[in-house]
């Protein structure tokens, strides 16, 4: 009997083992006052109060704890990164462009610092020539006569401008260096009374040459300017369009040159010093035009003189024309003009003057033989006026002679032109039809030959 009691007691002792274990393991289990007599009571969440017996120190479940497996707990969020920097612009600023006819492409900055145009003219001819006399055979050409393109602009300030030429047609180089470049120069403006140019650009002497080919009356520019007029250079020259703020009547140009013309370079000594005057007493008016598209009923004049002295030139023209060999000369230059316009009227007259101061060079020869260089002094002048309608019909008539002074060579001879036009203006210069006439000849009236010229010009 002990053994039986003894096992019933400890497999009473092992279920109330059991059952407070489990309900240990229930977070809602609580044990009731700590007593012997409540070993057997499972204090469960699910009893109702009324199975209790009376007397019985029971504590009322805990509200039930719902417990969430690991993987379905929702981590916390990232920390939310502030929005990065917005790129920066991009370097320079927004332009604008505006084209006018005649005046090409101009693209602007926003800020106003910076311009950059684009210009450029065309000009189409057909020329017929035939002599008087028999022996002379007629001849006939068709070609582009010129074709320039220019770009230029204000660089960072206003006073500061800039500009580059360049030629594409055949008969607008020299025949013995075809290098296109002819205006490349950068302007500054420092002052009303002093503004300063640098770089290859036309040597400021005479309205024959500074005038350009594309704002002319004629299909070109006449046979003095040919021989007695000056060309691009390289050099440096101030200058003032409205000296002492007179209202733009007067102004001045002062230049040093290389000498050589366009394009060139040189080993001997010898500069090119030039030096030019204006007058304008009516005030400003459009002086780099041959005709009056103003129209204006005001009457406009300018007086204009120039002087040059170009020491120890190689070129027989002083900067163009035949390369010398044996030796260079000093050549001296004069200029008188006037321009006159008024109402649709324009009158242009010019006279110029170039003087060497040494007429020859000569060289023993190995074979004893003398070889001779002369210089080419000589003087002449040119007369044109036109009257333009206000239908855009103009006709003009022109005169000029070239003579060879004493010491030239025997191979210069006297050249004369008369000779006139009939132009119809589209868009003015920018777009216009020419036809002009000439005879040519020199001494003896007979003795010369009839040329006829066509031309269109597109300005873009």
């Amino acid at each position: 009997m002990n053994r039986l009691h003894a096992a019933s007691l400890l497999v009473a002792l092992g279920l109330s083992t059991l059952g407070s274990t489990a309900h240990a393991q229930d977070p809602g289990y609580a044990p009731a006052g700590g007593g012997a007599a409540n070993l057997g009571v499972a204090a469960t969440s699910d009893v109702e109060p009324s199975s209790i017996e009376p007397g019985g120190d029971v504590t009322p479940p805990a509200e039930p704890v719902v417990l969430v497996a690991p993987s379905e707990i929702t981590p916390p969020a990232e920390p939310v990164a502030p929005p990065a920097p917005a790129a920066p612009a991009p370097s320079g600023s927004a332009v604008t462009a505006r084209y006018a006819v005649g005046d090409g492409l101009t693209i602007a900055s926003e800020d106003g610092l910076f311009t950059l145009k684009f210009k450029g003219y065309m000009q189409l001819r057909f020329t017929v020539s035939d002599g008087v006399q028999d022996e002379v055979p007629a001849s006939t050409e068709l070609v582009v006569r010129r074709m320039r393109f220019t770009i230029g602009g204000q660089f960072v300030v206003p006073e500061l401008t800039y500009a580059a030429q360049f030629v594409f047609a055949n008969g607008d180089m020299e025949s013995d260096l075809r290098v296109p470049l002819l205006d490349a120069w950068v302007n500054y403006s420092a002052a009303r009374d002093f503004q300063l140019r640098v770089g290859q650009a036309k040597v400021p002497y005479g309205s024959l040459f500074n005038i350009s080919s594309a704002n002319q009356q004629f299909a070109d520019a006449s046979i003095v300017k040919s021989e007695l007029g000056m060309e691009y250079d390289m050099g440096v020259y101030a200058y003032s369009k409205d000296l002492f703020g007179l209202g733009n009547r007067l102004q001045y140009q002062l230049g040093m040159f290389s000498g050589d013309g366009r394009n060139r370079t040189s080993t001997r000594s010898g500069l090119l010093w030039t030096a030019r005057v204006e007058f304008t007493p009516f005030g400003k008016f459009e002086t780099g035009a041959e005709s009056d598209h103003a129209r204006s009923s005001d009457p406009r004049l300018q007086l204009a003189f120039s002087a040059a002295l170009n020491k120890n030139t190689v070129r027989s023209r002083s900067i163009s024309g035949d390369t010398y060999t044996l030796g260079g000369f000093d050549y001296q230059h004069l200029d008188a003009e006037l321009m006159f316009k008024v109402a649709g009227f324009s009158l242009q007259a010019e006279w110029l003057w170039r003087n060497a101061t040494t007429d020859s060079h000569s060289h023993m020869n190995m074979d004893g033989t003398t070889s001779t260089e002369y210089a080419r002094s000589a003087w002449g002048y040119v007369a044109q006026a036109g009257y333009l309608l206000s239908c855009g019909f103009e006709v003009a008539a022109r005169y000029g002679d070239v003579q060879p002074r004493a010491g030239s060579p025997a191979s210069q001879h006297r050249a004369r032109e008369v000779g006139g036009a009939l132009s119809y203006y589209f868009e003015k210069h920018a777009l216009k039809l020419q036809a002009d006439y000439f005879y040519l000849y020199g001494e003896a009236f007979d003795d010369g030959h009839h040329q006829v010229r066509v031309q269109a010009q597109l300005q873009f």
